[in-house]
This record gives structure tokens, C-alpha cells and sequence, in this order.
């Protein structure tokens, strides 16, 4: 699930940064953590091999000579580079998948609007019809996410799972099961395709033609009428077309040789900075200066730290937004919008009204027709304050009050 800190970022101040840093979900802390630890026990443990083991040993001058070769190895810019193509590629990935999630109001509102109930044969016919859409078009969202989330596939492991959570009926999974695709291609079209195809069934042209090619007026009842219906067509292909490019993001990732090389080269730039520290207080500690270790040690810390959190930094963010529909603290929470999709198209679709709400008459003499009067008096830039509003704005509290 995407972590939300909009509310503790609210104003940019020093309290806001604060609750911002100290936040654990999704934090950096969070993905870090486990690397530092294990970069500082290694650090340590090299000391501890060569305070223990190899000091004044025969292995010391071989020991010395391969720390030796190892700190001449120059960690330049390169590696920041490499992490900043790979940080820009994920995000505009992670971005773009994002526009594709395209949400299905405007479908069950468009139907709304155009659907034509007097084309229907009872109450009862109109009803299922909704309902059908609700569950194809929920079962269309199902489909795609299955093949992209763990999340979803851990839900609907199998499609027989759709009968069980009653989207689909018996019949239905027989139908999409029967095409002659391979069981594992990407069945999503299916529902879609089911949508327009019950409205095609139930369009009547508005106008048909005799024998002798006179047009004559169709005495059947159409669901949508012809531009209504071409336009609720196109929504429902716009529909299609933007979410099930998810899956192409999905087949089409990032050169895994790419990602391993930038992988490969962060942890062994951790690997030799760890060792470059190790020379340096090797030599300190053959001049028996202990000040001079601990200044050492402090120095060598606050320089390598500092740089080592950024390159993870930089290679975790990259490694986390790469899949945006996987388990992570900021992925897209997919199972959210399946259930969240399913009853905004049961409200809307299920629920329809006939009309917008009334408001309730108001008495000409009330206090409220007064108010009612006095906005509709003021002129476009006198839209009234509150006392809240009138602070924030930097209007004066007196003045509003001597206008009032």
C-alpha cells in the first residue's frame, strides 16, 4: 500500500520535516537498515580478523599488500550516474503505470445517462443488465491485475475462485475458459467484449428501410441511441486499451543485465570502501597513536556513511518502484481497487437515481431566503468569509465583521 504522508508534510517547516524523517513505513530507514547492519559487522569483523588473527603473523604482509592494492581502486561519479539513469527509468515506469490505472466511473455514469430503460422488457431485465456490467467489468480489472500482482493472485489463485466470490456464474467461467487460447494466455478482452456485445444486442437503429427503400421508423425501443451508444463504445475501448497496457509494462521490463551490473557495482563499492577504511586504520594502529585511531575511525565514519546511504539509497528506491504491484510498503495496493472499483460500480450503476436532489423550499420571509438573496446580490470577488478563511486569506477579522 502507498504510504501517505501528505498530512504530516502539510507546511513546510521544521516540525513537518521531522515527522516526515522519523516515519518508519516506507521510510528509508525501513529499506536500509539490514544492509547497514550487516555493512558495520563486516567492518568490525575485518578489525577483529586482524587485530585476532593476522597481526603479527605471516600472513600480515600479504594481508597488508591486498588491502594495499585495494585502496588504490578509485570510487569516481560513475556509480551515480549508472543510479540516476536507473532511478529516472523507474520512476517514469512507476509513473506512467500509475495514468494507466484508469478508474471505471465514467463508464457507469456514461451508461447512466444513456442507458434507455423503456428498451427493456421488465424491471427485472434492467436489473441483471446492470449487474452483468458491474460483474464484467470487475471481472475485466481481476484478470489484468492477476497476471501483475502477487497480491490479487494470492486472492483469485484460480478462476473457479470467481464462482466462488459469485463475479462470475458457472456458465460464464465455462465461456471464458472455452476459447482457444492457452490456459495461461490473458484472457482480461473476455468481459469486455461480453459488454458490447449485450448492448449491441439491445441497440435498435433509430430508423430502418422497407423493400422499396423508404426509410421508415423503427418501432422497437433502442438501449442507447446511435451517438450515445458510439460514445459509451469508445469509452469502453479507451477503458480496455489504458489499463491493459499495464501488462505490457509487466513484459517488457527494465534489461535484467542492467540492473544486476548496478547491483553488482553498489555492494562491491561498499566492499572496497570497507576495506579502504581497514588500511587506514591498520597504519594509524602501527604507530601506537590511540587518539589518533579513534579520530580516525570517527572521520572515516562520518566521511563513508553518508556516501554508502546514498548509493542504497539510491539502488533500493529503484529496486522498490521498479514493480509497483508487488508487496512493498509504497506499491500500488491492487486488491483496494478491485473492491473499491466493484462498489463504486454497484453504487452507481445498481443504485441509479431518477433525478438529482431538490433542495427544500425556502419561505421568502426566513432568515435563509435573506442569505440566499445576499449572496446572489454580491458582485463575482465577494464570495463570503469565514472567520478561518479570513485569516488565511489576510483579511482583517474587524473589517469582516464591520461588513457584516
Amino acid at each position: 500500500m502507498s504510504v501517505s504522508y501528505s498530512l504530516q508534510a502539510n507546511t513546510a517547516n521544521l516540525s513537518s520535516i521531522l515527522r516526515v524523517f522519523y516515519l518508519w513505513k516506507g521510510s528509508l530507514w525501513k529499506l536500509l537498515w539490514r544492509e547497514l547492519l550487516i555493512w558495520l559487522i563486516v567492518f568490525f569483523f575485518l578489525m577483529m580478523i586482524h587485530a585476532f588473527v593476522i597481526k603479527n603473523s605471516d600472513f600480515e604482509d600479504i594481508y597488508r599488500t591486498i588491502l594495499g592494492g585495494l585502496s588504490s581502486v578509485e570510487l569516481d561519479g560513475t556509480i551515480m550516474f549508472l543510479l540516476s539513469f536507473l532511478n529516472y527509468n523507474s520512476l517514469t515506469r512507476w509513473s506512467d503505470t500509475y495514468d494507466l490505472l484508469m478508474w471505471p466511473e465514467n463508464i457507469a455514469l456514461y451508461f447512466n445517462q444513456y442507458f434507455n430503460e423503456k428498451s427493456m422488457s421488465s424491471k427485472e431485465e434492467a436489473k441483471n443488465l446492470r449487474n452483468a456490467i458491474v460483474r464484467y467489468i470487475t471481472t475485466f480489472y481481476i484478470l489484468i491485475f492477476r497476471d501483475v500482482s502477487t497480491e490479487v493472485r494470492q486472492w483469485f489463485p484460480t478462476l473457479e475462485h470467481l464462482v466462488e466470490s459469485k463475479i462470475l456464474t458457472e456458465d460464464e467461467l465455462q465461456l471464458l475458459t472455452s476459447s482457444h487460447l492457452a490456459e495461461n494466455s490473458c484472457h482480461y478482452w473476455i468481459p469486455i467484449d461480453w459488454v458490447a456485445l449485450i448492448l449491441k444486442k439491445r441497440y435498435r437503429p433509430k430508423y430502418l428501410y422497407d423493400s422499396s427503400g423508404n426509410r421508415i421508423r423503427n418501432p422497437k425501443e433502442s438501449i442507447m441511441n446511435q451517438v450515445h451508444f458510439m460514445e459509451f463504445m469508445r469509452e469502453l475501448a479507451k477503458l480496455r486499451g489504458k489499463v491493459s497496457d499495464v501488462l505490457s509494462y509487466d513484459w517488457v521490463p527494465l534489461p535484467l543485465a542492467f540492473i544486476q551490473t548496478i547491483t553488482i557495482v553498489v555492494y562491491s563499492t561498499l566492499v572496497i570502501s570497507t576495506i579502504q577504511m581497514q588500511i587506514k586504520i591498520i597504519d594509524i594502529k602501527s604507530k601506537d597513536s590511540h587518539d589518533s585511531l579513534i579520530t580516525e575511525m570517527f572521520v572515516s565514519f562520518l566521511s563513508t556513511i553518508p556516501t554508502n546511504v546514498l548509493y542504497l539509497s539510491f539502488l533500493r528506491i529503484s529496486q522498490v518502484v521498479i514493480n509497483p504491484f508487488g508487496q512493498d510498503d509504497d506499491d500500488f495496493e491492487t486488491p483496494y481497487l478491485i473492491d473499491r472499483h466493484f462498489k463504486v460500480l454497484q453504487e452507481i450503476l445498481c443504485k441509479p437515481t431518477d433525478a438529482p436532489p431538490t433542495p427544500p423550499p425556502v419561505p421568502p420571509t426566513s432568515p435563509a431566503a435573506n442569505a440566499q438573496m445576499e449572496i446572489m446580490n454580491r458582485g463575482p470577488n465577494q464570495l463570503g468569509h469565514t472567520l478561518a478563511s479570513a485569516m488565511l486569506s489576510g483579511i482583517s477579522t474587524n473589517s469582516m465583521r464591520n461588513a457584516n
